[in-house]
């Protein structure tokens, strides 16, 4: 394999200029994701345990407007979440099949600052606080100098309007050191790993594995799984409000049936690592999974959360 990381400079005289403080992220934050298919069925009254919301999702491609076709039927639940509440409201670009257009739009100077100045006019039409970049995932070393590249160029266009750039990352990505200053947070994926796919090991592991790149623990949110998957049969999965609705387990449970989840026990667990470690707070993947009522794991974050404030 050719490396390409001695071939390739990160532009560093931006990063002077977006490395600076977060706008206004102060912590602990707790961001859930809605993905669009979820809208129609979200209970409104849990925009009040949330601080961010990021929605899901656009699909960038190369030299065409980002528009999302469900933002109309989204937008009332969302801006009234930010209203009622000071939710920040955020817009993924890009997904698990939903990044192809990445390679080329992150690959030259002329392109980057194309996308730019898209996802600038993109937030003004929609009334966004920032974006939520999803690229999954570059393939070698220059497409994560490319990423890198990208979002500096993104922070330097949306930093003077007070717009934030987060990103969603798995545990195992890499990203030039640049690339993860310039991020006002990362959504850290710390689930879906092999067999029990999100303990409280392996999301030790994967903080620490992310803080060894450079990336400071309190830019960090901690993704927190709200479904369950098989720990042999990988594509087997169960949002908890099924788990819940079909098992009834006990609190300090997180395994059903082969199916490996985060019980209420787990989420405390957790909750008390990250504070622990200063990170900036929590991610959900994703809210429209959860049980509902009282045996929702929101609730048991949003306890916490209210715990360690007083």
């Amino acid at each position: 394999m050719i490396h390409f990381c001695c071939l390739i400079s990160i532009p560093m005289v931006l990063v002077a200029t977006v490395a600076s403080a977060q706008d206004g992220l102060s912590h602990p934050r707790v961001a859930g994701y809605l993905p669009d298919y979820r809208v129609a069925a979200i209970d409104p009254s849990i925009g009040s345990r949330l601080t961010d919301v990021v929605f899901f999702s656009i699909e960038p491609q190369p030299d065409q407007p980002l528009r999302h076709p469900q933002w109309e039927a989204a937008k009332p639940l969302l801006q009234s979440w930010k209203k009622q509440h000071g939710v920040r409201v955020t817009i993924t670009l890009g997904g698990w099949n939903r990044s192809s257009g990445f390679p080329k739009i992150a690959a030259t100077p002329t392109s980057r600052k194309a996308f730019g100045t898209e996802v600038l006019k993109l937030c003004q039409d929609y009334g966004l606080d920032g974006v939520d970049l999803d690229w999954e995932h570059p393939q070698n070393a220059r497409e994560e100098a490319d990423y890198a590249a990208l979002i500096i160029e993104l922070k330097r266009v949306l930093k003077p309007h007070h717009l934030t750039v987060t990103a969603a990352v798995a545990g195992w990505q890499n990203l030039p050191k640049a690339g993860w200053l310039a991020l006002d947070a990362v959504h850290l994926m710390a689930y879906d790993g092999p067999k029990q796919h999100s303990t409280y090991e392996s999301a030790v592991a994967d903080v620490q594995r992310l803080r060894d790149q450079g990336m400071p623990a309190d830019r960090i949110r901690l993704g927190l799984p709200f479904y369950g998957r098989g720990i042999t049969e990988r594509d087997k999965a169960l949002t908890y409000a099924e788990i819940v609705k079909k098992y009834a387990p006990s609190p300090e449970v997180n395994e059903v049936e082969g199916a490996y989840f985060n019980g209420p026990d787990l989420i405390r667990r957790k909750l008390k690592f990250t504070a622990e470690q200063k990170l900036n707070g929590v991610m959900i993947w994703e809210i429209g999974q959860d049980a509902p009522g009282d045996a929702g794991l929101l609730r048991v974050i949003d306890a916490h959360v209210r715990a360690s404030q007083r």
